[in-house]
């Protein structure tokens, strides 16, 4: 039996498409229904102004965290990672920061879609937990110095954080 170059080559495409499907198809997905996350949601301001392009991030004690960006009118969603939004229950210390991203580059090249919330890709975990770099429109007292505290118990579509220059706000609204 004789081949030609084209039917080897094309049984050779073949195969190899077949093998790409199935490798994407068997990916395991993560079950999060264990976790009991709670849907978090809200706006930063600050002196009454929303804070556009803003990390919020609501830290752990064991140091592991969810994340949120402000879209141009100061809303955010938590997100326990890159897939799945929410935040685990229990008490959290807030840090809200203008410089310090879960984004790689940075907050400024967070894009936006069409629905006006910033998309984001997960921080390099080996980045330092707390960055306070010159520039943070947000002042050192709800990022670096960390007043900011919430017991995350139930869904919360609206945890506003109504940050003051002065730093007189201590917690969410």
């Amino acid at each position: 039996m004789q081949f030609s170059g084209r039917s080897v080559l094309q049984s050779t495409l073949l195969t190899i498409q077949f093998v790409h499907i199935a490798g994407c198809s068997t990916r395991p997905r993560a079950d999060y229904s264990a976790l009991g996350l709670v849907e978090v949601a809200g706006v930063v301001s600050l002196d009454g102004q929303p804070v556009p392009h803003a990390a919020i991030f609501f830290h752990q004690e064991n140091g592991s965290y969810s994340y949120g960006i402000t879209d141009r009118s100061g809303h955010y969603v938590a997100m326990f990672n890159s897939e799945k939004s929410g935040v685990l229950p229990g008490p959290k210390q807030v840090e809200i920061s203008t410089v310090h991203s879960p984004v790689p580059g940075g907050l400024s090249r967070a894009t936006e879609d069409d629905d006006d919330q910033a998309v984001a890709e997960e921080e390099d975990p080996d980045l330092p937990a707390k960055q306070n770099k010159r520039g943070d429109k947000i002042p050192s007292c709800y990022n670096a110095k960390g007043i900011l505290k919430v017991n995350i118990q139930k869904s919360d579509p609206s945890l506003d954080f109504e940050l003051k220059s002065d730093c007189s706000t201590t917690g969410a609204t």
